[in-house]
């Protein structure tokens, strides 16, 4: 009888145990070819892969503490939500979502890491802490993240990027076009060929900037306490208005500031013919431009 007993006891611990192992979870429905995915995930990870197919596919693990995976088309609209018991907040998926290649995302997330690869339309990702990585194919894309660090890969084609983070870095490759960015302690460094019009503002991060700029480009830096280096070819020609309260201004063409004064240290002047416009403003942060 106990050796029976003990048997039982195993079964039902293994049953236990089965019941709290993360479960696979696997979803399909038709989508519209240039439609609209929303998808909300509070922990584990967020990938999005464009496809050739009018469909959404969702896979993944769902935690212990997930309630379900509601998946939802109507119209030109699809919604993906992981969906957790009421007062709950643990518990979140691994999630791997293809949807057509066209779509517009619209991702949300809390500390789940997201990724979007090979999507055409707009995308706007929010995020409290997790990571953002994102291909920028040819379409404007809107970051938001609190401590989360955002890389955004772009493919040369001019788009508009909108960003905020409070605290993590930011990073932009091969892009192109326009640029807006604002962080607190977050540093930036971003590339665009060309750039159009850039605007990025931070407290004590550090920003580094390089790109050729467009004809009648309007770039514009401000910071507290954060370093800014600005790397612009001087084939491009702009004028430039330079100016640090307490830090020390450097150029790579002779044009240099040390020390402070009541008026603070400035320099004004031009490159070339001068059609595009670079001004840069920080308390005591130092200032470095070059045209190399």
């Amino acid at each position: 009888m106990r050796n029976a007993s003990i048997v039982v006891l195993f079964a039902l611990m293994g049953c236990a145990q089965a019941a709290y192992a993360d479960r696979d979870f696997r979803q399909s429905v038709a989508a519209d070819a240039k439609g609209t995915v929303t998808i909300n995930n509070t922990a584990g990870s967020v990938r999005v892969m464009g496809w050739d197919r009018n469909e959404v596919l969702v896979e993944g693990k769902l935690e212990e503490d997930v309630e379900r995976v509601d998946v939802e088309s109507s119209g030109a609209r699809t919604s993906i939500k992981v969906v957790l018991p009421r007062r709950s907040r643990n518990g979140g998926a691994e999630l791997d979502i293809r949807v057509p290649r066209g779509s517009e995302v619209e991702i949300t997330t809390v500390s789940a890491d997201v990724n979007v690869q090979d999507v055409l339309g707009e995308q706007r990702l929010r995020s409290v802490s997790g990571d953002i990585v994102t291909q920028v194919a040819g379409a404007d894309v809107d970051l938001k993240t609190v401590s989360g660090d955002v890389e955004l890969r772009a493919s040369g084609k001019p788009v508009e990027v909108r960003a905020s983070t409070v605290s993590g870095d930011f990073t932009l490759r091969r892009g192109a076009g326009s640029l807006e960015i604002t962080t607190v302690s977050g540093d930036v460094e971003a590339e665009l060929d060309p750039a159009r019009s850039v605007r990025v503002r931070t407290t004590s991060g550090d920003v580094h900037f390089k790109g050729r700029l467009a004809r009648n480009a309007s770039v514009n830096f401000e910071s507290i306490s954060g370093e800014l280096e600005i790397d612009a070819p001087a084939e491009a020609g702009f004028s430039y208005d330079v100016k640090s309260f307490s830090g020390d201004i450097e150029t790579c063409f002779g044009m240099n500031t040390g020390g402070s004064g009541n008026r603070g240290n400035v320099i004004v002047g031009k490159r070339g013919e001068g059609a595009a416009e670079i001004r840069a403003r920080t308390m005591s942060g130092g200032i470095r431009l070059c045209d190399q």
